[in-house]
């Protein structure tokens, strides 16, 4: 089976990981996990409150304050906070705070903990991995504007009515992301007899061939007939894997042969230097009856990312968040927690 990151196909998203188990981990022994003063010099805390519903348990609303604590510490990071520019009505963007903070913190341990005036405050300290954050941001936001660009400044989104039918779509329903480790079918059908030319441009910025330079026996397709790419027994099967983020599976057909510029022999290239070109051939074609085209957008991610980003969300548009502070000092006996991203089990 031929995966998607065998090919460089990085077939969304999004962040830090949960609690495991119980919420918090016994304290540990000062003496072993004393730190020197350079090493503390070089961590980020965060602090936040979140107070308490009548129907939330004190688990859940732990949990919450953590995601926030998590996101104040990220705030902390130059870095990071030079780099989204994501803000939301809520603060951050969560799908980018959710893949920052898998790889940007790290040795993250709870350094406060209480319960008071109905309210749950937590205060963390970790290490910041800036370059991590910076080289995750760059990746995530570069396949957005990709995509974007696909979306609304392909020509081939000026109709023109003599075109003919044309559809791609995916094993998934329109907007449903698709997670680390699932299978990815893409389907196309075209009105007309024709050629066919299937790219995907992924989130790492490159565009691989998938007809004709992968599927070569598709490179001619019957009109009304529905087409299947990484189903059982094809030429290659895909599972979803990393770099995550935005992309865009799309199909062009033509009822002569393409034009010679388009050729390649290559299975993968640079998607911006592709995309120029396939814009500028279409351009000259932008009122010819002989093709058409289709697109389908997808977002792909790491399935602990995405489980944070509806997480981080929820407590966005949930119950009332309570007033942050400052980050508070270090207590004598530091509170580890499990399942803390970025760290060795």
């Amino acid at each position: 089976m031929r995966s998607l990151r065998a090919m460089y196909i990085a077939v969304i998203v999004m962040t830090s990981g949960w609690l495991a188990g119980q919420s918090w981990a016994g304290p540990q022994l000062g003496g072993e996990s004393a730190k020197s003063a350079a090493s503390e010099a070089s961590q980020v805390q965060g602090f936040s409150c979140y107070r308490m519903s009548a129907d939330e348990s004190l688990l859940s609303v732990q949990k919450k304050a953590l995601t926030l604590a998590r996101e104040d510490a990220l705030k902390r990071i130059k870095t990071f906070v030079e780099s989204t520019g994501q803000g939301s009505a809520h603060g951050l963007d969560p799908e980018i705070v959710a893949a920052a903070g898998r790889v940007g913190l790290s040795n993250e341990r709870i350094t406060r903990q209480e319960v008071k005036a109905g309210q749950v405050c937590v205060g963390i300290a970790a290490t910041p991995n800036s370059k991590d954050i910076a080289d995750l941001i760059k990746q995530r936001l570069n396949a957005k504007a990709l995509a974007q660009t696909l979306k609304v400044d392909d020509p081939v989104v000026a109709t023109s009515v003599s075109r003919f039918g044309m559809k791609v779509w995916t094993n998934k329903k329109e907007g449903e992301p698709f997670v680390e480790g699932e299978r990815l079918i893409i389907y196309v059908e075209s009105e007309k007899d024709a050629y066919l030319k299937l790219d995907y441009y992924t989130a790492e910025g490159k565009v691989v061939h998938l007809v004709p330079n992968v599927f070569t026996s598709e490179a001619r397709i019957q009109g009304g007939q529905k087409y299947s790419f990484g189903d059982d027994g094809a030429a290659a099967e895909f599972k979803i894997s990393g770099p995550f983020g935005d992309e865009t599976i799309k199909a062009l057909v033509s009822t002569i042969p393409f034009d010679p510029a388009l050729a390649t022999t290559d299975q993968i290239s640079d998607s911006i230097a592709y995309l120029k070109k396939v814009q500028t051939v279409l351009k000259a074609k932008a009122k010819e009856s002989t093709w058409s085209s289709a697109m389908v957008a997808l977002v792909t991610s790491n399935k602990d990312d995405l489980q944070a980003a509806r997480e981080r969300k929820k407590i966005a548009g949930s119950g009332p968040r309570g007033p942050g502070s400052s980050p508070p000092g270090k207590p004598e006996q530091p509170i580890d927690i499990i399942g803390v991203p970025g760290r060795e089990k």
